[in-house]
């Protein structure tokens, strides 16, 4: 690819990014996108076969690394419940780095293949691995309406976090807080599924 795709490349996914979030995938303009990137329809069919494909080009490589980083950090939680801190921090920083591209996938990607993302992360990828936690520290398996329960405090508080208007250096501040409260929360509700066999 040489240099001029590249920078039609890179400038379609710019202009997309911001026409996406500001109208949401469906009512997004091709039109609009194109005359914001300073380049023509046609030099955007030599870079993408259609709109939905700029949307992958915007939100992939941010799933790809965020599918790694958090693996990282449930294998870190799985092998002790005291890193919640740092897991905590890894996480919501990753988020906050890529805030934009989230709320895409959240609140713009109807009509896309990304329309479920929102429900296949909260009660998929974050429910499984949180099960897989409980149990692997309770040695038996927890209640799943109470990690469900547990799951969607969670999600709550990291939207809060991201979305709520909060500096980097406030959200670490909280975040040091409030993992005390959310390790103090796990602990307890591992103890409590243990007392259940005595």
């Amino acid at each position: 690819m040489n240099t001029k795709d590249f920078d039609t490349r890179a400038a379609l996914i710019k202009s997309g990014k911001q026409e996406f979030l500001a109208h949401g995938y469906a009512n997004a303009s091709l039109r609009a996108i194109c005359r914001n990137a300073g380049v023509t329809t046609g030099a955007f069919y030599t870079c993408f076969e259609k709109k939905e494909q700029l949307f992958s080009a915007i939100v992939d490589p941010m799933l790809s690394s965020f599918s790694r980083m958090y693996r990282h950090v449930v294998q870190r939680a799985m092998t002790d419940v005291r890193n919640n801190e740092e897991n905590e921090l890894e996480a919501i920083e990753f988020i906050c780095r890529y805030k934009d591209e989230f709320r895409l996938l959240f609140e713009c990607s109807a009509q896309t293949k990304y329309e479920s993302f929102r429900d296949q992360l909260l009660n998929k990828v974050f429910k499984d691995s949180y099960q897989a936690c409980f149990d692997c520290h309770a040695g038996k398996t927890v209640d799943p309406a109470v990690v469900r329960l547990f799951v969607q405090i969670k999600f709550t508080q990291y939207m809060e976090l991201v979305y709520g208007g909060y500096s980097m250096e406030e959200i670490r501040r909280l975040i040091r807080i409030y993992a005390a409260f959310t390790e103090a929360g796990y602990t307890k509700i591992i103890e409590k599924t243990k007392e259940e066999d005595r």
